[in-house]
């Protein structure tokens, strides 16, 4: 089947691009511009109807199946970003027998199919069309292009080795077997393992960059934790006022912090109240103070116990705040850094404490990272098939391995399981 779908934003734009994939793919160019075009050679041509209606006049390129995105053939048409000639077009495609509209990530399960990409890239481009800062650009395009392939399959080539070791001693356990081959299995396998448990340390990094960190600011209220979130957020995203318990509910907004996606959460001010909102909302911050990445307490520094009724207890990692520092000390605490955010005082280096704590949390780890769950569980299980290895009955040695190799090559390997594919593919828009 050929399929066929716009490929670049609806609606009003410099150019439009409509892609045809498949065995018909060259035989649209035929009916709809009445040429036979080069190989990879743009041609500039009148596009028309079945009727010789002119739709426009654009670029017209073929490819070979060879030398395809998709391995299949492919017709591209650029045109006029209008999407009246869009729409026109893709009615006239639609009209052709064999051809039929794509469904969303068709294109890329197509290049899947023919092996013109395994899972682990596809799963990166993926990713890469939906970055939205540097950071998470830079780690989708490794994964894109086989950066990320090449651990795992480095991986697989050292635990086949040991795995020949280990089964030759099986085979020929009653000839004389050099002394030095078990022991060379052993130091190759602990050499795999030491790899892959540093790899797997890496998913909380790959984690944050994908889906971000999540930043709580907590404390009493009029602490200044809204005049904090509008600081952090750059523009005013939460009323701030002299009366306490302005904020009930949960504020958010996303920033690029550095390139990490960061969402910072303003809570309600944490105090013993009866009033029934208030109180609601101190269990969203109490709940959401389980699950942030960082905890920014906020206190201030006219006051004589400047956290008292936050009832959370502060941990290793916590960046502790002393907001008011333009009005009298009146407290004993030991923050991490004291400001004022009326004054724009020690801005500067909250800015610093608070990128340090990103860095430590999202950058520890300059290599190949885990972006996604999927792969996460294959090293995990694939390091408990290892871990499991003592060496003392090579038949058990040999399970563990071909299991562990089993575990990592599903990480990119080929798969024929529909339901696997459709959750993957359905992540693409339309086009691509």
């Amino acid at each position: 089947m050929t399929i066929f779908a716009l490929s670049t934003v609806e609606g009003h734009s410099g150019v439009a691009i409509i892609r045809v994939s498949g065995p018909k793919a060259k035989k649209t160019i035929k009916l709809l511009t009445g040429k036979t075009t080069k190989p990879r050679q743009a041609t500039l041509t009148n596009i028309s109807t079945k009727n010789n209606k002119l739709i426009d006049k654009g670029l017209v390129i073929y490819f070979p199946k060879e030398n395809s995105f998709t391995g299949e053939e492919v017709a591209e048409y650029h045109l006029h970003g209008s999407p009246a000639v869009a729409s026109l077009l893709l009615s006239e495609l639609d009209k052709i027998q064999g051809l039929r509209h794509a469904k969303p990530g068709e294109f890329t399960k197509q290049a899947f199919l023919n092996n013109k990409m395994n899972i682990l890239q596809v799963e990166g481009l993926s990713s890469l069309i939906k970055s939205e800062t540097e950071t998470q650009r830079n780690q989708a395009l490794k994964q894109y292009l086989k950066e990320s392939t090449k651990v795992y399959f480095d991986w697989l080539e050292e635990l086949k080795t040991v795995l020949a070791l280990v089964e030759t001693s099986i085979d020929f356990s009653d000839e004389d077997i050099p002394k030095s081959l078990i022991k060379d299995a052993k130091r190759k396998t602990k050499k795999v393992i030491s790899k892959i448990r540093d790899h797997k340390k890496t998913f909380k990094q790959g984690k944050a960059i994908n889906e971000g960190l999540k930043i709580a600011i907590l404390g009493k209220p009029n602490s200044g934790k809204s005049t904090l979130i509008n600081y952090l957020s750059r523009k005013k995203i939460a009323i701030v006022s002299k009366e306490a318990g302005t904020t009930r509910d949960i504020i958010t907004n996303k920033v690029d912090f550095n390139g990490i996606p960061v969402t910072f959460y303003d809570t309600a001010g944490l105090r013993n109240t009866k009033n029934e909102i208030e109180e609601e909302g101190k269990k969203m911050a109490k709940e959401l103070s389980k699950t942030a990445d960082l905890r920014i307490f906020i206190g201030s520094n006219n006051t004589e116990q400047p956290f008292k009724g936050v009832n959370i207890p502060k941990e290793k990692g916590d960046l502790i705040v002393i907001n008011k520092c333009d009005l009298k000390k009146a407290h004993k605490e030991k923050p991490n850094i004291t400001i004022s955010l009326k004054d724009k005082i020690g801005l500067k280096g909250l800015n610093s404490k608070i990128s340090k704590r990103i860095k430590e949390l999202s950058n520890q780890y300059s290599g190949q990272v885990i972006s996604s769950e999927r792969v996460y569980g294959h090293v995990c299980n694939s390091l408990s098939h290892l871990e499991e290895i003592n060496f003392k009955d090579p038949s058990l040695v040999s399970e563990c391995l071909k299991s562990s190799i089993s575990e990592i090559s599903m990480i990119s390997k080929e798969t024929n399981n529909e339901e696997i594919l459709d959750i993957i593919f359905s992540e693409f828009c339309i086009g691509k």
